[in-house]
């Protein structure tokens, strides 16, 4: 059980007092009369000779211990700011490393992604277009655009990059035919119908949706349509985004 200093220190005083009353009672056994004055005197400087050391030993035993609490309360401190440090450290490198594998991180450098292309892209089901039953020398049913539902297939592309190019593929659900991508430009892909422009608006602080109007005029056939948006990050600002959301239903 450890004891403080100051405790010691009373410990050493209280030990020399008790030598010294005790090396004054054998002194006293004798009667004053029998002993010499100058021994008396001797006896009295003894006895303050002995106090003064038990009170100084006790005070530098107590300053002994307290440089040494000191130096292992530094050696302590200066472990404890070693292991500080490499926690930060090695916090700082775990940080780095998702960010230099993820180039789409918020706190990603954009010299880092200067000239980086990539691609984004979603895929919706159209159904047929809903004709109500002509009379039979009406001619063959056939849809309308005031009949065809417009839907708006989006992707999301970070803000910071720019569009370089919007891709339109359809091809009928559950089938081993591929992907077959509309011309540039063209307004209809089999009886799959495009809008001339894609429409762009924020989704948050950080992306942007891509959207393509597209409508089913197939009467039959429900049609898969893929909408593949590349981008590129550049120092050129992103394209006007427009103030309103698309026309369609967004899926």
């Amino acid at each position: 059980m450890g004891l403080s200093e100051t405790i010691l220190a009373a410990i050493i005083g209280a030990l020399a007092t008790m030598a010294t009353a005790i090396v004054q009672l054998l002194r006293n056994r004798a009667p004053a009369e029998a002993r010499p004055k100058k021994n008396r005197v001797r006896s009295t400087f003894a006895i303050i000779a002995l106090v003064m050391g038990a009170m100084v030993g006790g005070y530098f035993w107590s300053e002994l211990r307290a440089v040494g609490a000191r130096e292992e309360i530094a050696a302590l401190r200066a472990d404890l700011k070693l292991m500080a440090k490499a926690e930060t450290d090695a916090a700082a490198a775990g940080d780095a490393a998702p960010a230099a594998a993820n180039p789409d991180a918020p706190h990603a450098a954009l010299a880092l992604r200067h000239g980086e292309t990539d691609s984004a892209e979603s895929v919706a089901h159209l159904p047929p277009c809903r004709v109500t039953q002509q009379a039979e020398d009406a001619g063959p049913t056939a849809c309308t655009e005031s009949l065809a539902t417009t839907v708006a297939v989006c992707a999301t592309v970070p803000s910071s990059a720019m569009t370089t190019g919007v891709h339109v593929q359809a091809r009928v659900p559950k089938s081993e035919t591929p992907w077959l991508e509309r011309d540039a430009g063209a307004p209809t892909l089999g009886s799959l119908h495009i809008a001339a422009a894609p429409m762009e608006y924020p989704t948050s602080a950080d992306q942007r949706a891509v959207c393509m109007d597209v409508s089913n005029w197939s009467v039959e056939e429900t049609l898969a349509v893929r909408v593949v948006v590349d981008y590129r990050y550049g120092p050129a600002p992103a394209p006007e985004l427009t103030a309103a959301a698309p026309t369609g239903h967004s899926l």
